[in-house]
């Protein structure tokens, strides 16, 4: 099936910074300018894509990838990744359903500007329900290529941690249920234009394993 995709348009002017997002999905949708998207498109772009029956075993590669994101996960939480796992990380959660958000932040900051309250709400109601909820979701950080790898990283760390903050806050999310990871410039989605405004971005990744008990061993497995 081809994999369609749709760009909120970012922009950035005055003392505002914003972070492109991108929603890839199986399915064809439509496109949007500087909207904020609606609670049941977020809901269909993070929905699990496939589900297993209690008597098919998930695969070694399945059961690998799923014991990467538990490991990385439980290691995020308490005290962050290093270069290496963080691209283990990515790779592990590569299949998972996921989004790009257009958030807008002041200039260098961490602080969540009042014109991405709209998309933060509907990404907050879209985790409430019922399809979504208790999910575990990951809010990863992105920048483009402006400035030092280390600030890079930290500010898109704090930059998702602020997400991850207003849906506990406004939503009661618990944070517990949210990875927060920051890769700085290390994935950016144009690398022909690494200064372009499309690098600069927060992905949210539903990470919530729906396989079947996948992280199991295969001997502990139904027939």
């Amino acid at each position: 099936m081809a994999l369609h995709s749709f760009q909120f348009k970012a922009f950035a002017g005055g003392a505002l910074a914003a972070l492109a997002f991108t929603l890839s999905t199986a399915s064809l949708a439509p496109a949007f300018a500087d909207d904020a998207p609606s609670v049941q498109e977020i809901i269909e772009a993070l929905k699990p894509r496939k589900t297993r029956g209690l008597s098919v075993k998930p695969t070694p590669v399945e059961i690998e990838r799923a014991k990467t994101i538990e490991d990385l996960k439980s290691k995020a939480q308490s005290g962050g990744l290093s270069d290496p796992e963080r691209q283990q990380l990515a790779e592990a959660a590569s299949d998972k359903p996921s989004l790009d958000f257009v958030i807008y932040f002041d200039f260098g900051s961490a602080k969540v500007s009042s014109r991405s309250r709209a998309s933060l709400d509907a990404l907050g109601a879209a985790l409430q329900d019922d399809s979504l909820k208790g999910s575990s979701i990951m809010v990863a950080g992105h920048t483009d290529a402006k400035g030092g790898a280390d600030y890079n990283r930290g500010l898109s760390e704090r930059r998702a941690q602020a997400v991850r903050t207003y849906l506990h806050e406004k939503f009661g999310i618990e944070e517990s249920a949210v990875t927060v990871v920051g890769y700085g410039a290390e994935q950016l989605k144009d690398k022909a234009a690494p200064y372009a405004s499309v690098n600069r971005r927060v992905q949210i990744v539903n990470l919530t394993d729906k396989t079947a008990s996948a992280s199991r061993p295969v001997s502990d497995q139904g027939p």
